[in-house]
């Protein structure tokens, strides 16, 4: 049973996100490697209880489709006989030795897992899955609270919903605290392009460095992160928004809304003091 995750949760007290992302961004050095997987067998100690299952932490270096990755394992614990031939005195023996902490054997049960890859050059970029074979099989929650808060993460949100919920939230920030109409037109049609764009991801960081003058940059960045829209990149899917994308509605201050199609930027002119249709009347009514 697996689930995807974001790294990290933003009020996580669990060391790990912070522990992949520094030593993802670092250069290796020697140890480095053994601290961290110190580190994160210290972590899980600390979020276990009593009631666990016993087990063997593995912590892995690793590369995914030649990004960068971290796995971390726990696994059943084992005991077993190992029997070996031999003679004596010319008869044929056999040797039985026990042997404790036996790992990945044929029977070794994986009791959950994680593994993390690096999508990006920003320290936070990172996708996750996880992984609880210990939860029951008619069990509604796939994995453990004690696996979800060690990992210090959570579900990610599928692109469609990350599309909107930046588009929603860029919005409401024109609106609400962008005062001056052409920048509030210049800032809406860049968001309205760069969602409409072929790209596969959108990165909100990049774009406010990008697309957006120095005085709202960060203003724009604090208004998302108190709407819980992080900077981390995202699969663009404008499919829940795509209607909304079509048209484009101006509201005056004396009550006149426009709605024009988004393809022909220039039949509406945006100034500081009036807007300027640029099209034919062929229709009026109430």
């Amino acid at each position: 049973m697996g689930k995807f995750w974001r790294a990290p949760k933003p009020d996580t007290a669990s060391p790990i996100p912070a522990l992949i992302q520094g030593y993802a961004a670092s250069r290796r050095q020697p140890g480095q490697f053994l601290d961290v997987a110190q580190s994160v067998a210290r972590g899980l100690f600390d979020y276990q209880t009593g009631a666990m299952s016993a087990g063997l932490l593995t912590v892995m270096d690793c590369t995914v489709d030649g990004r960068p990755a971290f796995g971390i394992l726990k696994l059943e614990r084992e005991g077993g006989l190992q029997l070996e031939q031999g003679v004596r005195d010319g008869r044929r023996t056999y040797d039985m030795s026990v042997l404790e902490n036996l790992v990945l054997t044929d029977g070794t049960r994986l009791f959950k897992s994680a593994l993390f890859v690096k999508t990006g050059s920003d320290l936070g970029d990172f996708d996750g899955v996880a992984c609880d074979d210990q939860r029951p099989s008619g069990s509604t929650d796939e994995l453990a609270q004690f696996w979800m808060r060690f990992l210090g993460c959570r579900l990610k949100e599928e692109p469609r919903v990350s599309t909107k919920k930046f588009f929603e939230i860029a919005v409401r920030y024109v609106n609400d605290v962008v005062i001056d109409p052409v920048e509030k037109n210049t800032i809406y049609e860049h968001v309205v392009s760069e969602l409409k764009s072929q790209k596969k991801n959108f990165s909100p960081k990049r774009f406010i460095e990008e697309y957006l003058p120095p005085e709202h940059q960060q203003a724009f960045t604090d208004f998302l992160g108190e709407h819980h829209v992080p900077l981390r990149q995202f699969t663009l899917d404008i499919s829940a928004i795509e209607r909304r994308l079509r048209r484009r509605s101006f509201h005056t201050s004396k009550g006149v809304t426009v709605t024009v199609p988004v393809d022909d930027p220039t039949i509406v002119e945006v100034e500081a003091e009036r807007i300027v249709v640029n099209d034919t009347v062929t229709k009026v009514g109430a």
